[in-house]
């Protein structure tokens, strides 16, 4: 074992969060990230707090709840006891402090590691900027944006390193005035181990009630407006595709929404959160992924798609686009542009043959991406951070 390997080995992680439902590429990574550190005997440990305990996380009771307003709709802000969050890192001996999000979780982070005088650093996973502009209601956001910008700079100058997604993401931190020396890149990674082509069962379709000889088009995650899913549902109304069948896979606050306007879409099928078996044979019994948001800063689910052999729809904004070749692995689209995204899914629904032709080339596309690689990168980081 090397120095560095050893390093690694006394690293001791406090990997805290804000969790809004269950439903997120944040609790994914946290779960592929903590069985990594068990694996390999790190001590690791996840932290937040929620409405209920929910894997791998050690769950903190709330203290006071505060709306989130426009941004995720009919979910809360959770603050926990700062005291006893600081007692639960002191007894585990944690000797640094990794933030997922920037709302209580990471100010607590960044209280906590100023409190125990241990290094903090924080992934930038929400496009608050995007956020701001898009989602904020226009008699507000003339007096919160500014605000709400500069909260969040001077919230990751705080952090001893900012780890981003994507180089366009980079760039924004950049923009924004951190140094480049203090950024690091937290690229995508996925279990490939568990997401493959092996797991295609066409059959388990009919137990939903869909044909599995139709082109099977689905989307997983969080059913809200922030992911622009309004396009493809748009889309699958309007331009009634007739030998092609929309799955939707998730849920959140505005999921039963959704469901009620698109009740009568013989087309359109809400099942509701899926995990484990079920949602890897789901992922590969699939014709295309679609993820049209353009918000994302990475999209877990558009590399559990390419590794399960489906290809993929996504945006030419935020961090999917880095992971798909047009035409080869997957499709982009014009953010935020309705039109061309109904061209292009129109396109592809009416000729299938260039999903096949993609689909050939999804899962040698993402070799560079797993999370084992991931885990590696990012711990040997953060532990030169730690121990030098």
């Amino acid at each position: 074992m090397n120095n560095n390997d050893d390093r690694i080995m006394d690293l001791r992680v406090a990997w805290m969060a804000d969790i809004f439902d269950e439903v997120s590429g944040v609790i994914t990574d946290s779960i592929e990230f903590y069985e990594m550190a068990q694996k390999k005997g790190i001590p690791w440990y996840p932290i937040s707090t929620y409405n209920k305990d929910l894997y791998p996380f050690y769950n903190f009771s709330t203290l006071v709840k505060l709306p989130t307003g426009s941004f995720y709709k009919g979910t809360n802000i959770r603050v926990p006891l700062f005291s006893s969050i600081v007692n639960y890192l002191i007894k585990h001996r944690v000797n640094i402090i990794v933030s997922n999000t920037p709302a209580a979780m990471g100010l607590v982070a960044m209280a906590a590691a100023r409190f125990l005088n241990i290094p903090w650093i924080d992934i930038y996973h929400t496009d608050v900027d995007f956020y701001m502009d898009t989602l904020s209601s226009k008699w507000i956001k003339p007096f919160t944006q500014s605000p709400a910008l500069f909260f969040v700079k001077m919230y990751h100058k705080q952090a001893d390193l900012i780890f981003v997604r994507t180089q366009e993401y980079f760039d924004l931190m950049v923009k924004k005035g951190h140094s480049p020396d203090k950024i690091r890149f937290f690229p995508a990674g996925v279990n490939a181990r568990v997401f493959h082509p092996d797991n295609q069962n066409r059959d388990i379709w009919r137990r939903y009630g869909i044909c599995p000889e139709k082109t099977i088009v689905i989307f997983v995650g969080r059913i809200t407006k922030v992911k622009d899913i309004d396009f493809v549902l748009n889309a699958m109304r309007t331009q009634k595709y007739e030998n092609t069948e929309l799955v939707l896979i998730g849920g959140g606050p505005e999921s039963e929404k959704y469901q009620r306007e698109y009740d009568g879409s013989k087309n359109i099928h809400f099942l509701g959160v899926k995990t484990g078996d079920e949602l890897r044979q789901l992922y590969a019994s699939s014709d295309l992924y679609v993820l049209p948001s353009a918000s994302e800063t990475l999209g877990k689910t558009v590399l559990e798609s390419l590794a399960s052999g489906v290809p993929v729809l996504v945006s030419d904004k935020g961090g999917p686009k880095d992971y798909v070749t047009h035409g080869k692995n997957g499709f982009i689209f014009k953010a935020k542009d309705e039109s061309d995204f109904v061209r292009l899914f129109s396109s592809l629904m009416l000729d299938t043959s260039q999903l096949g032709r993609a689909r050939k080339n999804a899962v040698s596309s993402i070799l560079d991406h797993t999370d084992e690689k991931l885990f590696n990168t990012f711990t040997g980081e953060i532990s030169r951070l730690v121990f030098t």
